[in-house]
């Protein structure tokens, strides 16, 4: 164990920098040399390119049919988090909800957006962004990305309340019971495109996100009490508030 701890403190001093089809077989399974607690736990921020050969491993959280996780996919394993800039399309036939994967860091770049951990390539000088897309084709993906079962577990988001949320927690598929859309201001429309504020009974907010180009953007919100499931993010800017990226129009249920 120390010997490993010793390998991500030496990965962490290394470079800073502020429709495919169903695959014809999985892999055999590729031994994690860490675990994903341990990733997030060591990584301290900035833009960190991997040099050592590891891998760490977890279930799909979040598929991108309905266009809002766009050409990404999450995967988490025992309360830790990742994102992966995966960069092609239709990733839910390849990896969907509940599959089992492993990344291969070498390589490949580490940053952070919105709180969440992501694993992507090392962007291009003067990017705004602290990762950029993996590959735009199936083989390059291949390389970094290893589905070793189609074998599904359905992931269960994790009950929270909005009190209880931390930015370690970024990255995570959570669950929020009885809250109430409450606009801000005069904002008005009830539709799902945008930032929507939510509100529970001791007054907590927290925001959701749907991207405009979601299938469900233009759909109609529910309007009462409700259960909202999602991928927690946080904006640290300004005051601060806590994001929820719905995966699709069930994310939100009706109590």
């Amino acid at each position: 164990m120390r010997r490993l701890l010793w390998g991500v403190v030496l990965l962490l001093a290394g470079c800073h920098d502020s429709s495919f089809g169903e695959h014809s077989r999985d892999e055999a399974p590729v031994p994690e040399t860490m675990t994903l607690t341990q990733l997030c736990a060591a990584f301290k921020g900035g833009t960190t390119e991997v040099t050592s050969d590891l891998r760490v491993a977890g279930r799909v959280t979040t598929s991108d049919r309905a266009e809002n996780f766009y050409r990404t996919f999450c995967i988490e394993q025992d309360g830790a988090a990742i994102e992966v800039m995966a960069g092609v399309d239709h990733l839910h036939t390849d990896f969907p909800e509940g599959t089992y994967v492993t990344l291969q860091l070498k390589g490949y770049a580490l940053g952070r957006h919105y709180g969440v951990l992501q694993f992507g390539r090392k962007p291009a000088s003067g990017s705004s962004y602290t990762t950029d897309y993996i590959a735009s084709s199936r083989a390059a993906l291949d390389k970094a990305v290893v589905r070793t079962s189609l074998e599904k577990t359905v992931p269960e988001p994790t009950l929270r309340t909005i009190a209880e949320l931390t930015p370690a927690m970024c990255g995570t598929l959570v669950r929020l019971e009885g809250v109430r859309y409450a606009p801000e201001g005069l904002a008005t429309g009830t539709t799902w495109a945008g930032y929507k504020r939510f509100m529970d009974e001791s007054g907590a907010t927290i925001h959701t996100y749907v991207r405009a180009y979601a299938r469900f953007a233009e759909e109609e919100m529910p309007l009462g009490r409700c259960t909202l499931r999602g991928v927690l993010q946080y904006d640290d800017r300004g005051s601060g508030r806590y994001i929820l990226k719905l995966r699709d129009e069930s994310d939100c249920q009706l109590q």
